[in-house]
């Protein structure tokens, strides 16, 4: 079995709404139903423009005793964050820097990469990779 890409990143979190905003107002990712609302536990798929589902959130305290031993905030052990592929370096910081979000900034010319490194309200790490931007 060959593996093509990543599908999606599942975050858990306590603060649906906040974590939510932040993805639509760092990364531009649009909010939408997430399918498991059906099944009582609140959640979104925060979706890239071309509706790809990128990040899906789930309120952990709707799940009942589902997600019971996970802490949002927490460190996570083995992982360590997530990656994404991104266009617009220059409007991207200003965007973060606007929302006054603690990030750093990290150039690769030799491999034509910039890179900005960030944190989710739920101490989730993210890296947004900009190939030739």
């Amino acid at each position: 079995m060959p593996v093509s890409g990543v599908d999606h990143v599942n975050i858990l979190t306590d603060d649906l709404e906040k974590t939510a905003t932040f993805y639509e107002q760092v990364l531009g990712l649009i909010r939408s139903e997430n399918p498991t609302i059906a099944m009582g536990i609140a959640g979104y798929w925060m979706r890239d423009a071309s509706g790809a589902a990128i990040v899906h959130l789930v309120d952990r305290t709707t799940a009942g005793d589902r997600y019971e031993a996970y802490h949002p905030g927490q460190p996570t052990n083995a992982l360590h964050h997530f990656a994404l592929r991104c266009t617009g370096f220059a409007e991207t910081v200003a965007k973060i820097a606007e929302l006054g979000l603690a990030h750093r900034v990290s150039d690769h010319p030799k491999l034509g990469l910039r890179q900005v490194f960030l944190v989710d309200p739920n101490a989730v790490n993210l890296e947004l990779n900009f190939a030739g931007d």
